[in-house]
């Protein structure tokens, strides 16, 4: 059976818990598609083929140690239930309402992950910069200051795409969230929009869903019922295009 496996909670790292809470090791054993963060925000996380990558704050990409630690991941065993070809698609709204269809067909209270493979026109995509004062800022205000953004263009490459279901909303982002890392694995970050020339995409639900909570004192300590939804959708929405 496939799980979703969910390091900590959105609505932490939205107050700032940047803090190490498993080792990207440990992540690993958990899934082979996924996304998230690393530890102090030092990047955008992509996982691939069982093989987990930061997308740096220049937008360029590396292999993750397996001993540097994440704040907040989710990852999942990809089960390829549903299979599709996706022709040209202007932006991120259109190519968003196909895996919608797909969802809707599935069952839209379930949790998915998708790649899609595809030669892209353009991806608009940001990194963050690694924070160094503590206590660390919310996320909202790491993105006004620390958040780089940038565009590939005509790049073949790969969206990794985590959905959850509305009455998650907080734990993670309610609906699609999705990162991106070329073929030659030397570009990557989250994703704001894309253009898509052609693609294929490979489509699973999860059987359940499986939670870390972490013990840190920062994490216990926390209030996590007064993050607003504007502090989520900032995780997910943050830039200027």
């Amino acid at each position: 059976m496939a799980f979703m496996y969910q390091v900590s909670t959105l609505q932490a790292l939205a107050k700032g818990d940047f803090y190490s809470n498993a080792t990207i090791a440990e992540l690993l054993q958990h899934g082979d598609i996924g996304l998230g963060t690393f530890a102090a925000v030092d990047g955008e996380m992509v996982v691939l083929d069982g093989v987990c990558y930061r997308a740096k704050a220049d937008g360029t990409v590396e292999i993750a140690a397996a001993d540097a630690a994440t704040p907040f991941a989710s990852v999942t065993y990809l089960k390829k239930e549903l299979a599709f070809d996706l022709g040209r698609i202007a932006d991120m709204s259109g190519l968003l309402a196909k895996l919608d269809e797909a969802c809707k067909a599935l069952g839209e209270n379930n949790i998915y992950a998708c790649r899609i493979d595809g030669r892209f026109a353009e991806v608009y995509a940001r990194s963050e910069m690694k924070q160094h004062s503590e206590p660390y800022k919310t996320f909202a205000k790491v993105l006004e200051t620390d958040q780089r953004e940038f565009e590939f263009k005509n790049v073949s490459g790969s969206l990794v795409c985590v959905y959850f279901p509305q009455y998650m909303d907080g734990l993670n982002v309610a609906g699609w969230h999705v990162h991106f890392i070329s073929d030659d694995r030397t570009m990557g970050g989250h994703v704001f929009n894309c253009s898509l020339e052609e693609g294929k995409a490979y489509m699973g639900k999860t059987e359940g869903f499986s939670f870390l909570i972490p013990q840190t004192s920062f994490f216990q300590k926390l209030t996590l019922t007064d993050v607003s939804k504007e502090e989520i959708e900032s995780v997910e929405k943050a830039g200027n295009k």
